[in-house]
C-alpha cells in the first residue's frame, strides 16, 4: 500500500502497542480516532502490529498499515517525512517516542500535527496539543503560539459507550463486589498479586477480572479461581467498550491503574481504587486521591503483599465512608472534533 498516492486530507494515527510496552497508547489514540470518524480517510501507523492489534484495529473499521522497523525513532520520523507525509494530512502521535526531534523532522513534509501527551517532557512543534490530565496549564509547555491547547478532562479520549454514559459519583454504599482490570498484557503481573489479596477480604463476595489478549499469566489466575472458597472469580476476556461499561457499573468498586481505564471508570462515577507502577501514572494518582475522586494505594510495584492487602483495606473502607468529587462535570468531544476539522478544512483549495 502506497500511503503517499493521494493528495485527499487524510488523518493518520501514530502509535504503537504490545505485550512488552502496553497497549495504553494505541487504545487512548483508538478512542481518539473514533471520536473523529467520518472526518476524513484514516490509517493507523504501527510498527510491527501483532495479528491481535491489526483485528482490533481493523474491527474499528481503521485502516493498518505496518511501518517498517528503522534502526532509530529520528530516522522513522524522516522516512514519514520522505516517502508517506503530505502537506494535507493531519498526522496525530501519541507515545513517548515522538519528542520535539521527532516532530520537527515531519514538519518537513509540511503535514498538521496534533500530539498526545501526558508527559509534558519536552518542548512541543504541534498544531494541537491534547493532555486530558487534570491540573495541567498550557504554561506547563514549551510550544509555538499559533500552538492550540485541549486541556483537562473534559477532553478526555474516550470511547464511545463511556462518552454516551458519563454519570456523576453516587452517595457511598457497601462495597462487596469488584472488577480489576490491569490493561491488556499487565507485565508486572499486578492481576494475580491484587486477586490474593482481595481474597482475604471477607466482604467481597464477587470479583470480575478483565484479561487483555496479551496477559501473559492466565494459568495462575485459572488456579487462584479453582482454589477460590467463599469468592466468586469471573474472567472476561477482550471485550469491548459497551460490556466493558457495563461490567464497572455492575461491580461495587473498580480496582485499576491511573491510566484510561481509571478515566473511562470515574467518568461514568464509578468507586475506584487506583495508583501506578510506572512515571506517567504517577500524577494522575496523586491527583483524584487529593481531591477525593478516587483512593490511590501509591505505587503498587513497591508494595509487599501485606502492605497491598492493608491499602486495599484502608481504600474500601474510604469508598464506603467519604462523598465522592466528580472527575468532570462536562466532557467536550465536540470541541476536540472540530479543532481536527479546521486543520483538515486548512488543506482543502
Amino acid at each position: 500500500m502506497n500511503l503517499s498516492a493521494s493528495a485527499v486530507p487524510r488523518l493518520l494515527f501514530r502509535a504503537d502497542g504490545n505485550a512488552q510496552i502496553g497497549l495504553g497508547h494505541l487504545m487512548r489514540l483508538l478512542a481518539l480516532a473514533n471520536q473523529l470518524q467520518g472526518l476524513a480517510l484514516g490509517t493507523f501507523l504501527v510498527r510491527e502490529p501483532t495479528a491481535a492489534v491489526g483485528q482490533m484495529l481493523a474491527a474499528n473499521g481503521w485502516i493498518v498499515q505496518p511501518l517498517p522497523a528503522q534502526q532509530s525513532w529520528l530516522a522513522e520520523a524522516d522516512w514519514l517525512a520522505q516517502q508517506v507525509l503530505q502537506p494535507s494530512d493531519v498526522l496525530v502521535l501519541d507515545g513517548y517516542y515522538f519528542g520535539a526531534d521527532y516532530q520537527q523532522r515531519l514538519r518537513v513534509s509540511g503535514c498538521s500535527l496534533v500530539y498526545v501527551d501526558d508527559l509534558q517532557a519536552w518542548p512541543v512543534v504541534a498544531d494541537v496539543l491534547i493532555n486530558h490530565s487534570p491540573g495541567v496549564m498550557a504554561t506547563d509547555y514549551q510550544a509555538p503560539t499559533t500552538t492550540d491547547f485541549l486541556l483537562g478532562p473534559a477532553f478526555s479520549l474516550l470511547r464511545q459507550p463511556f462518552l454516551e454514559s458519563a454519570a456523576l459519583p453516587q452517595w457511598p454504599t457497601a462495597i462487596e463486589s469488584a472488577l480489576v482490570c490491569f490493561g491488556g498484557a499487565d507485565p508486572l503481573r499486578l492481576t494475580v498479586r491484587i486477586i490474593r489479596a482481595l481474597q482475604a477480604l471477607p466482604q467481597l463476595q464477587r470479583l470480575g477480572v478483565l484479561l487483555g489478549s496479551a496477559f501473559g499469566d492466565a494459568a495462575a489466575l485459572e488456579e487462584l479461581a479453582a482454589t477460590s472458597s467463599g469468592v466468586i472469580i469471573t474472567f472476561h476476556r477482550n471485550i469491548e467498550a459497551a460490556p466493558l461499561a457495563n461490567l464497572l457499573r455492575e461491580h461495587d468498586m473498580a480496582i485499576v491503574p491511573a491510566s484510561t481505564v481509571l478515566i473511562e471508570a470515574l467518568v461514568l462515577g464509578r468507586p475506584s481504587i487506583t495508583g501506578y507502577y510506572v512515571d506517567n501514572q504517577r500524577a494522575l494518582a496523586s491527583y483524584v486521591h487529593a481531591h477525593q475522586q478516587a483512593f490511590s494505594v501509591g505505587n503498587f510495584a513497591e508494595l509487599n503483599d501485606a502492605g497491598l492487602l492493608a491499602r486495599l483495606h484502608d481504600g474500601i473502607a474510604w469508598l464506603e465512608t467519604t462523598p465522592r468529587q466528580p472527575y468532570v462535570k462536562q466532557l467536550r468531544p465536540d470541541l476536540l472534533r472540530a479543532k481536527v476539522q479546521q486543520l483538515l478544512d486548512r488543506a482543502l483549495p
